[in-house]
């Protein structure tokens, strides 16, 4: 394989291993990989432009509507089932990791995604985008102090944990770490922020709006008194999530997915990312 260092017999054997259909294999130019299973593309563009990436898709793995661009050289795209719907363009020395089961709204503009300077976004399990969503690791152009000259806005990973709600027209900037079961309300800007789980968070720029609080995903606009005063009370605790011996800090994953070189060792570390309920859970 033309892939630089990397150890491709020990990914290909792990791949094997976890993935029980045949998996699909493409080696394209310039050592650009196209692994997993093959995925549904509907209305969707996917362009290299870079050498040494890889596009890796889990099982039932759905892409419509969408454009996916690979920049630059060295970086990952991890997509897990379910239904893809974006933009991303991602650069040099990345990875972007969407998980099970996500729901991207079909209606307006679709979430705007753009990964630079070697950083990464991941995004969890069973999280609610609406639409017309923005998110990016960089500003992208510089900013220094006058006095020192040293720059002000190094760029920055972010991280979406499980089950988040993120509203219409917000826009998620560099360094946002959002832990599992929380809200990003409605136009909001949220910019280098650690939000813990199930809290509520709003406006420009975002703040606390409560916490202790979670989200279920029926849709009301349908509903009537009858269904509406069913549900005053929800009947269960699925939604809220607690300190226990699974949970991961970002900053844990951020550490070694800097730590290595190759996009193909990126990929074994995210294959044994915990699935736990709490694994996301911050208070």
């Amino acid at each position: 394989l033309n892939y630089g260092k990397g150890d491709n017999m020990k990914l290909l054997k792990n791949l094997k291993n976890n993935i029980r259909n045949p998996i699909f294999l493409k080696f394209l130019p310039d050592g650009n990989q196209f692994l997993g299973h093959m995925p549904k593309l509907k209305k969707t563009k996917i362009s290299i432009k870079g050498s040494n990436n890889i596009l890796f898709c889990e099982e039932n793995v759905i892409i419509e509507n969408s454009s996916v661009v690979f920049n630059a050289n060295n970086s990952l795209i991890y997509l897990c089932s379910g239904k893809h719907r974006y933009d991303i363009s991602i650069y040099n020395n990345s990875v972007f990791y969407v998980g099970k089961n996500n729901y991207f709204n079909p209606f307006g503009s679709k979430v705007k995604i753009i990964i630079s300077e070697g950083k990464n976004i991941l995004i969890g399990n069973n999280n609610l985008f609406s639409f017309n969503i923005f998110i990016r690791t960089a500003d992208p152009h510089l900013i220094y102090d006058v006095t020192s000259h040293k720059r002000l806005n190094l760029s920055k990973s972010v991280y979406i944990g499980d089950h988040i709600w993120i509203g219409q027209d917000t826009t998620i900037l560099k360094g946002t770490q959002i832990y599992s079961g929380s809200i990003i309300g409605t136009k909001s800007l949220v910019t280098n922020k650690i939000i813990p789980s199930n809290e509520t968070w709003g406006g420009n720029p975002a703040k606390i709006l409560k916490r202790n609080t979670f989200w279920e995903g029926s849709c009301v606009h349908s509903w009537n008194e009858e269904l509406t005063e069913k549900r005053i009370i929800y009947p269960s605790d699925q939604y809220i999530y607690n300190i226990d011996g699974s949970n991961i800090l970002y900053e844990e994953i951020e550490y070694k997915l800097q730590s290595l070189l190759y996009a193909n060792d990126k990929l074994l570390y995210l294959q044994n990312i915990r699935q736990d309920k709490n694994r996301f859970c911050k208070k």
